[in-house]
């Protein structure tokens, strides 16, 4: 009789276990994905040039996946199994503990309205020997097309790295010096594309003029990172030094002593898996005026949704580095800030091969962490 009581006591206490696999699955708590960034393969990094071929890049693929800790409340529940039998037999309650996630991800931060001056057009000249280019000048030229956002009221421009700094050929023994790069903000008023406008005509906003002439100030080489990190934290600062050759034509004679910036916000407070994104960049077309004496840029935008965001291994190990979108990038768009609810999220930088809507920007959290030490960043 009493292994027939513990048989049933046992059943019992077997369908609640079930029970409580079931109840902890419907509790799960969707969390953002945030997976270490792998060995790359790198591919097509996004930004223009004219008198060379494209940067080869390669393929992200990510390899080691961290889920985000989810802290939890404990709660108790009772349940009482009935007989299964025609014995009366007392079967004491049984104290189940259930798994439920606490809120644990911030709200989300209040919309804001983006600045359209915030945006910048850049255009940097490299020199090398003309003996190897078979030119007939002691030094030759060529252009690097890309774009940046102003993170401070000085004016530095945050952009990417590649776009600033070009592999000198251990091939033919090039070496590339940058002389110097011309930038523009778009004017005061300029209406930028809405999201709706950009899914439907996705029309061109032009730059009048590139006023300014800017310096690298700042590469993210120079942070301490790992080999797989280096490939990903690719950004730079550009400093405004002085008015272009071709400003005071359009009224630049001065440098401003305060500019419109954008501000930059962390993403691992907040589950931004699914969240929608929106850049505006400057996909390299360019035009020319007064026979050529000036050079003008236009900008289109682009929108998407967040897949995933990746970390680091080392100097950003646990803190995202990556943020994978889903949005189309075309070169020229290097550099172009990743808006969300008009904060800058991230600096868009590749696409993976073959697949332009596969793309990814460096994240905020890790521009932040490498310029805040320099004291880039506006509070």
């Amino acid at each position: 009789m009493l292994d027939f009581l513990n048989s049933i006591i046992k059943a019992a206490i077997a369908v609640i276990a079930g029970s409580v696999i079931a109840v902890s699955g419907f509790f799960a708590h969707k969390q953002v994905q945030i997976v270490n960034v792998a060995n790359p393969a790198i591919e097509n990094r996004s930004s223009s040039t004219q008198g060379i071929a494209s940067r080869n890049a390669t393929t992200v693929e990510p390899n080691a996946f961290k889920s985000q800790a989810v802290s939890a409340t404990t709660t108790k529940t009772t349940i009482t199994p009935k007989p299964t039998s025609s014995f009366a037999i007392t079967i004491p309650p049984i104290a189940i503990t259930i798994q439920q996630p606490a809120q644990t991800i911030n709200s989300l931060p209040p919309q804001i309205q983006i600045d359209p001056e915030t945006f910048v057009g850049i255009l940097c000249y490299f020199n090398y020997p003309a003996a190897l280019s078979n030119a007939s000048a002691t030094v030759s030229r060529f252009m690097v097309r890309g774009s940046g956002v102003m993170i401070n009221s000085k004016g530095d421009i945050l952009t990417n790295r590649h776009i600033v700094v070009q592999q000198d050929s251990t091939a033919s023994g090039i070496k590339y010096q940058l002389e110097h790069c011309d930038v523009g903000q778009l004017p005061p008023g300029t209406h930028l594309p809405t999201v709706s406008e950009i899914r439907a005509i996705n029309p061109l906003v032009r730059i009048p003029v590139l006023g300014y002439s800017a310096q690298p100030v700042f590469y993210s080489s120079s942070l301490p990172l790992s080999s797989i990190e280096s490939e990903y934290t690719d950004f730079a600062i550009l400093r405004i030094t002085g008015v272009s050759k071709d400003g005071p034509s359009f009224g630049f004679n001065s440098v401003p002593s305060f500019f419109p910036y954008a501000k930059l916000i962390p993403v691992d407070k907040y589950n931004i898996e699914g969240e929608s994104v929106v850049t505006y960049g400057f996909p390299g077309d360019v035009t020319a005026g007064q026979n050529d004496a000036f050079q003008t840029l236009t900008m289109t935008g682009s929108v998407g949704t967040i897949s995933k965001v990746e970390v680091g291994d080392k100097y950003y190990a646990n803190i995202p580095l990556v943020v994978l979108t889903n949005m189309e990038i075309s070169h020229g768009r290097s550099g172009s800030p990743l808006f969300w609810r008009g904060y800058v999220i991230g600096l868009t930088t590749f696409y993976v091969k073959e697949n332009r809507t596969d793309s990814g920007s460096v994240a905020s959290d890790a521009i932040i962490k490498g310029l805040l030490a320099g004291g880039y960043l506006d509070n």
